[in-house]
């Protein structure tokens, strides 16, 4: 509206400047006058040309982030899915370790003879590398956890400056489902732990 206003201003000063019978002192004035005008006019479109073309750069980049944020999303249910497998083999490899005590015990109360003794070797070989391969997948198990913690609160962090910047509110249905899944998991996890 504003700019509408001074073309307005601009036309009646060059239908004015046209029709003026004045004398070349208020023909001078007024032309410099018109030019101010014209400058201004001039100035607020380069400006507007360049807070449009800003808007449309500041579109891209949120639609990039937002294509960013929705990729993590994915990887981040891919990693939940794997590392409940994960899981499950360690329940498993847990299972078979108390298994392996319990045979170990078992042949311990047998007499002590020569193939016994060589069976007993072999079984606690087996269950040393049950051991170190259910330590490996606990740290393994970890550090995930730690990587997923991450990246959610990465997300958390991206959707607060989106919303403090644009007003945009993503809590949605499947974020809570996750959350709550993810404290589920944590749960299960210590109690295999303990």
């Amino acid at each position: 509206q504003g700019d509408e206003r001074r073309m307005n201003m601009l036309l009646k000063n060059i239908i004015k400047f046209a029709n003026t019978d004045e004398d070349e002192k208020a023909c001078e004035t007024l032309y410099q006058r018109m030019l101010g005008q014209l400058a201004q006019i001039e100035w607020n479109m380069s400006k507007s040309r360049l807070i449009t073309k800003m808007n449309q750069v500041e579109e891209e980049n949120y639609n990039s982030l937002d294509k960013t944020i929705a990729s993590g999303i994915e990887d981040a249910k891919r990693e939940i899915e794997k590392t409940k497998l994960e899981l499950e083999e360690a329940k498993q490899i847990r299972k078979n370790r108390l298994e392996y005590d319990a045979v170990g015990k078992q042949i311990l109360e047998y007499p002590d003879r020569p193939s016994l003794e060589a069976r007993l070797e072999g079984i606690k070989e087996d269950k040393e590398a049950l051991r170190q391969k259910e330590e490996e997948q606990e740290a393994k198990l970890r550090e995930r956890k730690k990587q997923f913690h991450l990246l959610i609160s990465t997300i958390h962090q991206l959707q607060t400056l989106m919303e403090d910047e644009d007003g945009i509110t993503f809590n949605s249905d499947d974020e809570t489902d996750m959350d709550q899944e993810q404290s589920a998991d944590d749960c299960q996890i210590l109690e295999t732990s303990k």
